[in-house]
């Protein structure tokens, strides 16, 4: 409950003087003469009795008081001077106020909109003595000229904003004081203005009452969790809050922007300040930008909007409000495509799997660089008369110049365009920088020059893409890879000799640590994981290495009786990162279905695609970051690199955003002075929805970026609701440090008639006086009147 402040005391000091202070004399003795013969006739006559006694005081107080209007009396009183003093009269102009206060019928604003009408007593009270200035605020503090036409469709209540404003407006004018209407619930940062030690006006807040508890249910702190696995693609987290609501049961659903229900769940309140964490997994629809909704309702008032489409809000007959019952969430898949390169010592099984499972996946391209038969012995003596082309590629060019000599492997190209990879595995930092990934499969280092090996170095540490070797005659120790730049790339040490036979059988089991790993999982449950790999088939084709590196994870161990060898490790490695899989038959595997709907391979490299490509570096990249106020726009970070992933500067980059209501805006990016390649825009979002910004570059030299598109979701006519319950303490702390009070609105009319008795910066001294106040004159007559009537009623001489 709220109580009154308002004190009862002046501020002011009045003083009393004599206007005719030269018949003080004459005053004096006619009243002392006049006391003297009114105690000199009672007593001649009887003793005095308590009623004679009561009678003849009555007398003398009437002489007295006629003597004193001899001396003309007057007071000097100090009042505001009229309209020399500014009362700032401010409102509450945003969405919070049409809320209905705790136990009360009737929204705010319509309580509000009688008291602030221009029209109203009291503010006409208020004019007599000041220079009254009415204003309203939102996001923004602005000048009104009637508050009753206020319409409360702002999207914040930039408390703090406002009243620092008008301190700093009014800093060298006398004000009188500040009237606030609000209900407290601001947002942006009032503890900040109470730091300030300078408020040079007293703050009046005007409070309705709210002695009930809000029954409310919200949606606070969202967040999406973008999977590059099929386990779990994305998943949505948000709190869940319920005031007021113990024993209720809640719907939570996780809605697309059709309305079509994706996931829900039923939880039931258990206590009157109730919060849970809510979670969600779902697939989205396509890939790139889209929007998802998250909403709660009672179970009593829950619909589906899919089948109820006639009503497109939430409406609740118990809740304060609804505005805070969804939350919108964006949802980002784009970044795609994923360019890996795969390159094979010899034709085989392996690639015409993983070629299958990752045609399924739209967002990776694999481009195959496969030999077919090896290089010959440069100076090979054989009688081939002067045919120079090796005769495998016979028949197949027309171009001597592009056949493949002797001297070179025969390679095949597959998912190439044109001349890509035609010069064979690429040997400069442009060619090779252009994929996300490398797989390499049962080829050796011999295959690869010192100068390729380098760059696959360099394009896993700098560039930071990911590197996988699989298992294979040619891999690993007998590839030759010791002491190469790729062997300090690999997670596996490759010191000393392989002692395996081909014909041994490994069983293949997740470590605890692979286990944890979602690229790993292939069923939703543990139990239903265990039992998978346990089904997996024995492997023939293991590579054996002595030890793993430090700081290497050993997500999966080989177990072929004699121990275990580790099977799949991982390592960071720079910027980017390595995958050793130590098997050369994997595709053993995909040979033992017993479903034929469950392509667990097929699945199992698509996955470890995704995680060879996730958080690899592209040559342009954005990076939205929602503003912790929301008054404050939101901020694109953008980066930007060459060819060789260094940092690019002198670029020109522009946006173009689609507002939720299609409208078009473009804005710029400028460089941020501390970063290289670092370019910042900001956006100011003021629409409730989604916005997807289109973001195009171009090169110092003139080179077009291929366009990326992105996007947030912004809801700024939530910020007001994060709290529902009117925040009297805040309004209070406003009152106590600026010298104010706290008022209660059925109070108003009679703290403004008490308010010209208050100190305010300008006064004038004004004298009246009091001798021919009707009160004196009926003093005297009444004491007369009293005395004459007790002797007569009494039979008093």
């Amino acid at each position: 409950m709220n109580e009154s402040l308002v004190p009862d005391d002046s501020l002011f000091v009045d003083s009393l003087f004599l206007g005719a202070r030269e018949w003080l004399t004459v005053a004096l003795v006619l009243a002392l003469a006049a006391t003297g013969l009114a105690i000199w006739s009672y007593a001649k006559r009887s003793p005095l009795s308590r009623l004679r006694l009561l009678a003849l005081l009555l007398k003398i107080t009437a002489v007295a008081a006629l003597a004193f209007c001899l001396l003309e009396p007057m007071r000097r009183t100090l009042r505001p001077k009229p309209g020399a003093n500014v009362m700032a009269l401010v409102a509450d102009n945003s969405r919070s106020m049409k809320m209905r206060p705790p136990g009360g019928r009737t929204a705010q604003n319509e309580q509000l909109n009688r008291w602030l009408a221009g029209s109203a007593a009291w503010q006409s009270r208020l004019a007599q003595d000041f220079d009254v200035r009415t204003y309203a605020f939102d996001d923004r503090l602005r000048s009104v000229e009637d508050l009753g036409s206020l319409d409360f469709q702002g999207n914040h209540s930039s408390l703090a904003d406002a009243i620092g404003t008008l301190q700093d407006r009014f800093a060298q004018r006398p004000v009188a004081g500040l009237m606030l209407f609000t209900d407290g619930l601001a947002t942006d940062d009032v503890q900040q203005l109470l730091q300030r030690d300078d408020f040079s006006f007293p703050i009046y807040p005007i409070v309705l009452p709210a002695d009930a508890e809000p029954q409310d249910l919200s949606i606070q702190d969202t967040v999406v969790n973008l999977s590059a696995f099929e386990l779990a693609p994305a998943g949505a987290q948000a709190t869940l809050q319920a005031t007021g609501l113990a024993g209720q049961d809640i719907v939570v659903r996780l809605l697309d922007l059709a309305g079509k229900t994706l996931e829900k769940q039923r939880i039931t309140c258990d206590t009157a300040e109730f919060q849970q964490r809510v979670r969600f997994q779902f697939r989205p629809s396509a890939p790139g930008f889209q929007l998802v909704r998250m909403q709660a309702a009672l179970a009593s008032e829950d619909r589906d909007p899919e089948e109820d489409d006639q009503q497109s809000e939430l409406v609740s007959r118990r809740e304060i409000t609804t505005a805070n019952n969804s939350k919108l969430l964006a949802v980002d898949r784009g970044g795609g495509p994923y360019r890996i390169l795969y390159v094979a010592g010899r034709p085989n099984w392996e690639f015409k799997f993983m070629r299958r499972a990752l045609e399924e996946d739209i967002e990776i391209q694999l481009q195959g660089l496969v030999r077919i038969a090896k290089q010959e012995p440069k100076f090979s003596f054989r009688d081939r008369g002067v045919e120079t082309a090796n005769p495998l590629m016979a028949g197949f060019s027309d171009d001597e110049e592009t056949t493949e000599q002797y001297d070179e492997p025969v390679l095949l190209r597959l998912g190439v365009e044109q001349d890509e990879l035609k010069a064979g595995f690429p040997s400069g930092e442009e060619d090779l920088f252009s994929y996300h990934a490398i797989i390499l499969d049962d080829v050796e280092a011999a295959f690869f020059t010192q100068q390729q090996m380098l760059l696959m170095r360099q394009f896993v540490a700098e560039r930071g893409g990911g590197l996988m070797m699989l298992g294979g005659h040619e891999s690993f120790v007998q590839g030759g890879y010791h002491d190469t730049p790729l062997g300090d790339v690999l997670p596996v040490y490759l010191r000393g000799t392989e002692r395996r036979r081909d014909d041994q059988a490994a069983q293949y089991r997740l470590t605890r640590e692979g286990a944890l790993e979602p690229w790993l999982r292939l069923r939703a449950n543990q139990s239903e994981e265990q039992s998978r790999v346990k089904k997996m088939p024995d492997f023939l084709t293991v590579n054996s290495v002595s030890q793993v590196k430090p700081g290497a994870t050993v997500l999966a161990q080989l177990n072929d009786g004699d121990g275990q060898l580790p099977g799949l490790v991982m390592q960071r490695f720079g910027r980017g990162r390595s995958l050793s899989l130590l098997v050369g038959d994997f595709w053993r595997w995909g040979m033992r279905r017993e479903d034929a709907q469950n392509d667990d391979l097929a699945q199992s490299w698509r996955q470890i695609a995704r995680w060879l490509t996730a958080d690899v570096p592209k040559r342009l990249e954005v990076d939205v970051q929602a503003p912790k106020n929301p008054l404050d726009p939101y901020r694109l970070v953008l980066q930007l690199r060459d060819t060789s992933f260094k940092p690019l500067d002198n670029a020109s980059i522009s946006l173009t955003v689609t507002e939720p209501d299609g409208q078009t805006v473009t804005a710029s990016a400028t460089p941020d002075a501390d970063r290289p390649g670092v370019y910042v825009a900001e956006y100011w979002s003021t629409r409730d929805g989604g916005y997807l910004c289109r973001v195009e570059a171009t090169g110092p030299d003139g080179e077009t970026f291929e366009p990326l598109e992105t996007g947030w979701a912004a809801q700024p006519s939530q910020s007001e609701f994060a709290q529902v319950r009117p925040d009297h303490e805040l309004l209070k702390q406003l009152a106590d440090k600026s010298q104010g009070q706290m008022i209660p609105i059925d109070e108003l009319e009679s703290f403004v008639s008490r308010l010209p008795s208050q100190q305010v910066p300008i006064t004038e001294a004004r004298v009246e006086p009091l001798w021919h106040r009707p009160w004196l004159i009926l003093l005297a007559v009444g004491c007369l009147c009293v005395e004459w009537g007790l002797r007569r009623w009494k039979g008093l001489p």
